[in-house]
């Protein structure tokens, strides 16, 4: 799944747990109205947090922090 994707994807589950949030408090008038559904969609969020990215165990990494990893040292780099 690329970044994209799982940013639509993570998108579509706050919107989905908002949703949720607003049938749940159906009726019910004032600031609770908003809270509860507001708490969902940031939980979602909270949940969602590692979505799109590389497992730790997996692959080849070829770009760190945007930059891309050699295997052989670079001369006269520190960093």
């Amino acid at each position: 799944m690329t970044r994209g994707q799982a940013a639509i994807l993570r998108f579509l589950l706050i919107c989905v747990a908002w949703a949720v949030g607003q049938t749940l408090t159906w009726g019910v008038a004032g600031p609770l109205g908003v809270v509860i559904p507001a708490a969902l969609a940031i939980g979602v969020l909270v949940v969602t947090a590692d979505l799109g990215r590389p497992r730790a165990g997996g692959g080849d990494l070829k770009y760190w922090r945007g930059r891309r990893v050699d295997d052989d040292e670079r001369r006269g780099r520190w960093n």
